[in-house]
């Protein structure tokens, strides 16, 4: 198996060493494991982040860690980018100055609005379901515009807190899925929504489906903020993605793109 997300101490919301979340990836059996770490500039999220000054700190430890534990786990580098269009100059300057293996992009804030948050006033039920709804999928969209990233984390996070729109996205989705296969962008596997108040993985069924169809690539993560985390759910997932059509997962090693049979690496 592999676990193509998981954090670290440095975003400031995360607990447990690099080593102690690499220890439990070998106790379960995993191959690969790719530290996913937040880079978001957005200073709503200063707090939720390592900073872009702290970003050669992370790629080095990462670095030496690859190969303290060569032989014994791929480990494997990358950030999980929150997307703002300000911030994209910034961001592909950093991106090129290290050999990432894997970049994310992800949305985790709507103009001031914390969609994540837990102490958040969208996670108790203010804002307007529809209007936050139709400014998370419009910034997902204009997300597509650019290059700076290989994986879309978490598509539909949106839903975290189980708060739902009246109003369907179907056509919204569809013109954003459409983009991902024609630039190759691959779908996360987010399992981390089964813990949250949703109780769903990231994307929902319907939109893996509908990727399936599309031909657009995926590959899976844990979202682990915690040692224990690494590789949780990862049965119930790992179901969802052969239901859905899927033989193979993505890897990646340099920013360059392979697959890997699902039964190699899951029973």
């Amino acid at each position: 198996m592999i676990d193509y997300h998981v954090h670290t101490m440095l975003c400031n919301h995360a607990t447990g060493s690099m080593p102690e979340y690499i220890h439990q990836a070998i106790a379960i059996g995993l191959k690969e494991i790719c530290f996913l770490d937040h880079l978001t500039i957005n200073p709503l999220g200063k707090f939720l982040s390592m900073t872009p000054d702290e970003v050669p700190v992370y790629y080095n430890a990462i670095q030496m860690l690859k190969q303290k534990y060569k032989g014994i786990i791929k480990i494997k580098s990358g950030l999980e980018i929150d997307f703002n269009p300000d911030d994209v100059n910034l961001v592909e300057d950093i991106l090129g100055t290290y050999s990432f293996d894997l970049i994310g992009s992800s949305l985790h804030f709507i103009d001031d609005i914390n969609i994540v948050s837990s102490s958040s006033p969208w996670k108790k039920g203010k804002e307007n379901t529809d209007s936050v709804f139709s400014l998370y999928f419009e910034r997902l969209s204009e997300m597509m515009e650019y290059d700076y990233f290989d994986v879309v984390c978490h598509f539909d996070m949106i839903k975290k807190f189980g708060r739902k729109s009246y109003k369907k996205y179907d056509k919204e989705i569809e013109r954003i899925l459409s983009v991902m296969k024609k630039k190759g962008i691959v779908m996360e596997i987010n399992t981390s929504g089964l813990n949250h108040p949703v109780m769903e993985i990231y994307p929902n069924k319907e939109i893996l489906k509908e990727c399936s169809i599309k031909g657009i690539p995926v590959t899976i993560g844990s979202d682990a903020h915690r040692p224990e985390q690494v590789g949780r759910h990862f049965d119930k997932a790992f179901d969802l993605i052969v239901s859905a059509g899927y033989s193979h997962v993505t890897v990646f090693s340099e920013r360059f793109a392979g697959t890997i049979a699902i039964d190699r690496i899951h029973p």
